[in-house]
């Protein structure tokens, strides 16, 4: 399994390029005058679709985790220490530097909101709940969120029901999602604004990828196929009514190609590269700080630059240099306080001259 999980690593790196592409160059043309010569380009345009690609790979590893942990609670542990560090520092970070960009309200720096990125809680619901009104320390977190109510989820049904009902259990809730008019009707408009808070309609993508690892794995059912094509149909249909159909292209081949991905060579030896799987590595604490870091910057740049040309490498600049610090975050200390919270001291450094 080794090859596929490192073409799984560079795949993540093209999910995050992805979404940096489109937030660079489609995003924020009201905010960075040169984002109407590229905002059109497909390549940017549906850049989105790396957030769906990573729901993907999220549902194929879930159940690895799953597999390898005694409980529900073992598992709500291990999930929590691989989010949670990366979240943490992320969500500092963004809180530390939010003072220097004031040409952008979404880095205005309040502690409130440092609750739903650490909480892993959509602010809406939030605010809902408590009438304090909360916002993310980014708006890329918001993805974090729904992964959250995914695993606590398929956790649950896992562990209860066993893995066999996983797939049918996460397409409940994208039913109750697309009979929202009728449940309106009825007089429930509280619950549908609840369900739809928590993005249930991102959970066909996580299906696609749960439905794969049970493929590779020889547990796939003729049913499963019929509950996760529903699921895609109800996704589709979402897209097409906000987005228009000529949005059913793109969702198709994002999701063909994750697909293919297991059973071409060809294609896991170009997702295995190491400019891929080296931006794979740094992925999420890329994701996290990368949007809010990079557009402030960028439009604190713009103010001085004003040729357009150079503004167009500039993201590709701002970038590069994130993706050091998302490098440093993943390498040192995103497992430094990993340790901490497992109560594990990082042994010392050999002396000179000591065996290694």
């Amino acid at each position: 399994m080794h090859a596929r999980i490192t073409h799984l690593d560079g795949m993540r790196g093209l999910a995050i390029l992805l979404v940096i592409g489109y937030h660079a160059y489609a995003r924020w043309p009201e905010l960075l005058p040169y984002v109407a010569q590229t905002q059109h380009i497909p390549l940017f345009s549906f850049g989105w679709l790396g957030v769906e690609l990573f729901f993907m790979i999220s549902g194929f590893v879930i159940f690895m985790t799953l597999d390898k942990s005694d409980s529900y609670i073992s598992f709500l542990k291990k999930r929590w220490l691989r989010l949670f560090p990366a979240m943490f520092i992320a969500s500092m970070l963004l809180f530390a530097v939010g003072g220097f960009f004031p040409e952008w309200s979404a880095m205005t720096p309040y502690v409130r909101n440092l609750l739903p990125g650490l909480i892993f809680t959509n602010p809406e619901t939030l605010t809902q709940l408590t009438g304090i009104e909360f916002k993310s320390m980014a708006g890329s977190f918001w993805s974090l969120y729904v992964e959250a109510v995914f695993y606590l989820i398929i956790g649950a049904v896992y562990f209860t029901l066993g893995r066999k009902y996983c797939l049918p259990a996460l397409l409940v809730p994208m039913l109750l999602l697309s009979a929202s008019s009728v449940l309106k009707s009825l007089g429930h408009p509280l619950l549908i604004d609840i369900i739809s808070k928590f993005g249930f309609i991102h959970y066909s993508w996580f299906m696609v990828g749960c439905l794969v690892y049970e493929r590779m794995h020889g547990r796939d059912k003729l049913f499963h196929y019929a509950i996760v094509v529903l699921a895609m149909l109800i996704n589709f249909s979402y897209f097409v009514k906000n987005a228009g159909a000529i949005t059913v292209i793109p969702l198709l081949m994002v999701m063909l190609f994750f697909v293919a991905s297991f059973y071409s060579k060809q294609m896991e030896r170009w997702l295995s590269i190491r400019f891929l799987t080296a931006v794979g590595f740094a992925s999420y604490a890329f994701y996290l700080i990368h949007e809010n870091l990079m557009i402030a910057t960028l439009i604190k740049l713009n103010v001085y630059i004003k040729s357009e040309v150079v503004m167009l490498l500039m993201p590709i600049v701002v970038a590069t240099v994130l993706y050091y610090i998302a490098f440093l975050i993943t390498k040192y200390a995103e497992p430094a306080l990993r340790n901490m919270l497992k109560g594990k001291r990082i042994p010392a450094a050999p002396q000179s001259g000591a065996g290694a």
